[in-house]
């Protein structure tokens, strides 16, 4: 099971690093016995959005109730982690930096690492608990490897928020963690914490990327372990994926595969399954829970979206990109050892020439990088810098078997490998080389089945995922007020509310100043005081001209308003004045 490596005290004539409460002369000190107490001087980098509470550093009431009502309180034991972890960041960054301002956002990112940890897992278990009905889920606090790579998800949100200079995967480094352990916990806090900043959900979406693409691949990723426990075998995209989010050119109304395995992606595949065998023995009947499926289905739909994007650039037709698409997922089934410490976009843009030359399409290998190279988010290394042989990749970790011991599988920074360098001798080389010398040998007699002079029969082609579109739902961006963003239909009616709505270029300015100063003075609008009818205005002109005691109640609840509602009032009241003047005098007798 992963756990951060202990750390001892050193006897090299430096203080071991303490989590003892700092004194006024320690700068950035924020640490007291319990990691999760922080100075209330410490400011928020990372504060959620939409709540104007003071953030709590530590187990809420709540939390704690939940705690309390586990048949075993884990209390201590998730403390325990926490410091041990927090520890090890802090230690790293003492002994390797020599900035002062660096120390000092370190010991930032820690302290607001254990806020975020405690409200992620609440979120989680409350989750849990309404899925399960029960309110005894020791489970869940149970797995360290699960509550190891939460700490480092809020750590990496942390350092994210302060600009700490420790870019990923440094953190996993520093930590002992394995990418693909990490991966698993992304989603989830994606999914549970809905006050992340904007900032920090792009760069966590990003994080997941570089580990589907590429980290997660690295040889000694616990990765490998699944794939050989699955017959040495990547499961393929229509057994990942639920037959309506697939197209195929062939068949309209697409079958599901007799054996199609489906996923509940509730609290993960590792979580769920703990929890469901502690609260109903009879979980074993219930969907297979695997992360192998969770993580196949991330890969296909980041690569069918790559390829699309490179087909409009490329000018592919459909049909092209599907015997692509076949070649693409074949590598992966079938000969997965290609991605050892490797790239998925390699893969994807050899096989995009490799069908490209056997149907007679000419594109050139040079544009088809150059291409790749102007995607955003891309790097000239995967492209440049291409592992041909040596290291792990004449012995295929798939066909290794080390009788379940876990431990080799965790990479830490003495495991060499693609992005853990080590003292292999690895021969490196750009894309086409890589793809003359090595993809050719394994992937061409494949390929070759495609060829228009093959006379045989063509493999089949498997299905695409279908193009996701973003849900016109709206979006809650704050709680307090209440704040929504949503997609505007013009085709539809206007949405008839009583809150305010602003329209981009379309609804006039005033609207949105009408929004900002109900955030400015924290004071919900009611949009049903605007709608003043013409009887109204009336009827307080009748009540003005009868008071004789001075102003009416109404007259003043008036001059309260805002000067756009007094400016609508005086409109109105004109309004009314023309409308008595053009009606005809009565006729007198």
């Amino acid at each position: 099971m992963l756990q951060p490596s202990p750390v001892s005290s050193r006897t090299s004539g430096k203080q071991p690093l303490s989590l003892a409460p700092a004194t006024s002369t320690q700068p950035g000190g924020c640490f007291c016995s319990d990691p999760s107490c922080v100075s209330v001087k410490v400011t928020m980098a990372t504060k959620p959005r939409g709540n104007l509470e003071k953030p709590r550093f530590g187990p809420s009431d709540h939390l704690i109730a939940v705690f309390r009502a586990c048949s075993r309180d884990p209390t201590e034991a998730l403390k325990a982690i926490l410091k041990r972890m927090l520890h090890v960041f802090l230690l790293h960054h003492r002994d390797n930096v020599g900035n002062e301002k660096t120390k000092e956002l370190a010991v930032k990112c820690c302290c607001e690492a254990g806020f975020w940890y405690y409200r992620i897992l609440e979120n989680l278990v409350s989750q849990e608990r309404r899925r399960l009905g029960v309110s005894d889920i020791s489970g869940i606090f149970e797995i360290d490897l699960f509550q190891c790579c939460l700490v480092a998800c809020c750590l990496e949100i942390t350092i994210c928020s302060n600009r700490l200079p420790c870019d990923f995967p440094l953190l996993l480094q520093i930590l002992k963690m394995a990418p693909y352990h990490f991966w698993k916990v992304i989603e989830l806090v994606l999914r549970a914490e809905a006050g992340l900043p904007r900032a920090v959900v792009t760069h966590l979406t990003q994080v997941e990327e570089k580990v589907v693409e590429s980290l997660a691949w690295i040889s000694h990723s616990p990765l490998w372990e699944e794939i050989r426990a699955n017959e040495g075998h990547l499961p393929t995209c229509q057994q990942v994926t639920l037959p309506g989010q697939l197209e195929d050119p062939k068949r309209t109304d697409l079958q599901p595969d007799p054996h199609l395995k489906r996923v509940d992606v509730s609290l993960g595949p590792d979580l769920s399954a703990s929890t469901d065998r502690q609260c109903c023995p009879s979980a074993v009947n219930r969907p297979q829970r695997s992360s192998l499926l969770l993580f196949s289905r991330k890969v296909y739909s980041l690569m069918s979206r790559r390829l699309r994007e490179l087909s409009s650039t490329l000018d592919i037709s459909d049909e092209l990109r599907f015997k692509i698409w076949t070649c693409f997922e074949y590598s992966l089934v079938h000969c997965s050892h290609l991605m050892v410490d490797r790239h998925l976009d390699q893969l994807l843009m050899c096989a995009i020439y490799i069908i490209a030359k056997i149907t007679m399409v000419e594109i050139p290998f040079k544009r088809i990088m150059k291409c790749y190279k102007s995607q955003p988010c891309t790097s000239k290394s995967v492209c440049k810098n291409v592992l041909i042989s040596g290291g792990n990749t004449e012995n295929s970790p798939i066909g290794n078997n080390n009788n379940g011991d876990q431990s080799n599988s965790i990479p830490t920074p003495t495991s060499p490998s693609t992005h853990y360098p080590g003292s292999f001798q690895e021969q490196r080389g750009n894309l086409i080389y890589f793809y003359n010398q090595v993809y050719t040998t394994k992937m061409q007699h494949f390929a070759k089945q495609f060829a228009l002079s093959s006379g045989g029969d063509t493999p089949p082609l498997t299905p695409y995922p279908r193009q996701w579109k973003a849900s016109p739902r709206r979006r809650q961006v704050s709680s307090n007020p209440f704040i929504y963003i949503s997609q505007h239909n013009p085709e539809t009616a206007s949405p008839r509310t009583t809150a305010l709505c602003y329209y981009f270029n379309s609804s006039p300015v005033d609207r949105l100043l009408e929004i900002n100063n109900m955030i400015k003075t924290d004071r919900p609008s009611n949009r049903r005081c605007y709608l003043v009818s013409l009887e109204e205005e009336e009827e307080e002109e009748e009540e003005e001209e009868e008071g004789e005691d001075g102003p009416s109640a109404k007259r003043l609840c008036l001059d309260d308003r805002s000067a756009w509602q007094r400016r609508l009032r005086n409109v109105v009241k004109d309004r009314v004045t023309r409308r008595n003047q053009d009606q005809p005098s009565p006729v007198k007798a």
